[in-house]
C-alpha cells in the first residue's frame, strides 16, 4: 500500500525560490521534485506569483496565510475600507467589536477577538495605526502630474460652464470658532464644542458661473426647525447617521441628469472614487470621471479652498446670529 505524501507548507522565501527556479528554465517536474511539492501546488504558486512577490516585500512577513476565519476577515477589511472612505477613525476596540458582530452573523461561535488575533489580522492585511492628519503629503506627485497631463484631452469637448466638480463634506453646524482675540494677561478658555453634524454635497462648475443647489443630509426626517418653511435653498434628505449613501447619491445623480436633459446640456462631472460613488445609474447627459485613488486633496478643485471658504462664511453667520 502506497504511503500518503505529507503536505509541505512552503515559506514565502521558498516560494520565491520556486518561482525563480521555473523562470530560470528548469523543468516544472524537476522543480516540484526538488522542493518536494506536488504539481498542483507548483501551479498554484506560479498563478499567485505577483501576490507572493508583493507580500514578501513586507518586513517580517513569512507566510501568506489568511487566518482561521478568512470570510470574517474579508468582511472586516471591506468594512474598514468603507470607514476610511468616509474618514471615520477606527481603533482597535472598535475593530474587535465589529469582528465579534461579523462572527455572530457568520455563525462562528468559537471566534475570540483577542489582542493576539488583532495583531495577526493587522499583519496579514498590512493595517497600521496612524494619527489622522492631512492626506496631501502621502500622494505621489507623478500620479498627479500624469492626471493633469490627461486633463486637456478629457475636457476638450466641453465648455467650461459644462465642467463640474462635486464633493461631500461634514458640517458641524452649531460649532463656534475655536480661536479668538483676547487680552494678553487673560487665560483663554472656551466651552464644549457642539458635535451635531450634517453632511453636505456641494457642486460647482469650472468658470464659477453656476453653483448647484446643495444636498443636505441630516438625522431627522422632519426637523422641527423646518416647520412653516415653504421653500429651501437646499435639497434635504435624512438617515440615522446623517451620512451620504449610494442610494442618496444615485438619487441626486438622476435628478441632476434630468435637469441637464431639460436644458439640453451634456456635462462632465469630476468626483472622487469613494465607495458610495462606485455604482452609479445609467446617465444620458452626465459623464462621470473619477480622480485617481487618494489624490483628491491635491486634485479636487473643491478641496483647494472652496469648501474651506464656504465654512468660514458659514461660521461668520453663526457668530452674527449669536451676537444678535
Amino acid at each position: 500500500m502506497a504511503t500518503k505524501q505529507k503536505y509541505k507548507c512552503l515559506s514565502l522565501s521558498e516560494k520565491k525560490e520556486v518561482i525563480a527556479a521555473v523562470e530560470s528554465g528548469k523543468a516544472k517536474s524537476e522543480v516540484a521534485k526538488t522542493f518536494q511539492i506536488p504539481a498542483s501546488t507548483l501551479s498554484t504558486i506560479l498563478k499567485n506569483k505577483q501576490k507572493i512577490v508583493e507580500v514578501s516585500s513586507v518586513a517580517g512577513r513569512k507566510r501568506t496565510t489568511k487566518g482561521e476565519y478568512p470570510r470574517l476577515e474579508d468582511c472586516l477589511v471591506t468594512w474598514l475600507r468603507q470607514c476610511r472612505d468616509k474618514n471615520v477613525p477606527v481603533g482597535g476596540s472598535l475593530l474587535k467589536e465589529k469582528a465579534k458582530a461579523y462572527a455572530k452573523e457568520l455563525d462562528i461561535p468559537s471566534f475570540a477577538a483577542s489582542e493576539g488575533w488583532l495583531t495577526n489580522f493587522k499583519k496579514r492585511n498590512d493595517i497600521f495605526f496612524k494619527k489622522v492628519c492631512g492626506e496631501s503629503t502621502s500622494i505621489s506627485d507623478s500620479v498627479c502630474s500624469d492626471w493633469r497631463a490627461e486633463l486637456s484631452s478629457l475636457t476638450e469637448s466641453y465648455e467650461p460652464h459644462n465642467i463640474f466638480n462635486t464633493d461631500v463634506t461634514g458640517l458641524f453646524f452649531n460649532c463656534m470658532p475655536d480661536k479668538t482675540f483676547t487680552f494678553k494677561d487673560e487665560k483663554c478658555h472656551g466651552g464644549k464644542h457642539s458635535k451635531e453634524r450634517l453632511t453636505l454635497l456641494l457642486t460647482v462648475n469650472m468658470d464659477g458661473s453656476e453653483k448647484l443647489k446643495p444636498l443636505l443630509i441630516g438625522k431627522a426626517a422632519k426637523p422641527r426647525c423646518f416647520k412653516g418653511i415653504q421653500s429651501f435653498p437646499v435639497t434635504y434628505r435624512s438617515n440615522k447617521k446623517a451620512w451620504m449613501t449610494t442610494e442618496l447619491f444615485n438619487e441626486w445623480l438622476n435628478s441632476l441628469n434630468s435637469d441637464m436633459k431639460k436644458q439640453n446640456r451634456e456635462i462632465l462631472l469630476f468626483l472622487d472614487n469613494c465607495s458610495v460613488h462606485n455604482n452609479p445609474p445609467n446617465l444620458s447627459n452626465v459623464k462621470l470621471h473619477f480622480f485617481p485613488p487618494n489624490t483628491t486633496s491635491k486634485l479636487q478643485p473643491l478641496d483647494q479652498g472652496i469648501i474651506q471658504n464656504f465654512k468660514a462664511f458659514y461660521r461668520h453667520e453663526i457668530v452674527k446670529i449669536v451676537l444678535d
